[in-house]
């Protein structure tokens, strides 16, 4: 809401759509393979492996550098 609100600079800006985006990857792409995964699972099923985790856990590092870096540049302005 503060970035929305006022006329951030730059870096905040860039920063903050990149962890907004790394979000929208997980839900909207990543977990819903992850969910369809885990079902057939539950069911019993036997799947083959998937690098979905992997995708998901790689998001979740970019998530946090992202936000460590907007929280340091926002601290900064």
């Amino acid at each position: 809401m503060a970035v929305a609100s006022g006329g951030p600079p730059v870096a905040v800006l860039v920063l903050t759509v990149i962890a907004v985006a790394l979000l929208a990857v997980q839900m909207v792409a990543v977990r819903p393979v992850l969910n369809r995964r885990s079902d057939r699972v539950l069911v019993g099923e036997d799947v083959a492996r998937s690098r979905a985790h992997l995708v998901y856990v790689a998001c979740e590092g970019g998530k946090l550098v992202a936000l460590v870096a907007l929280g340091t540049a926002a601290l900064t302005a």
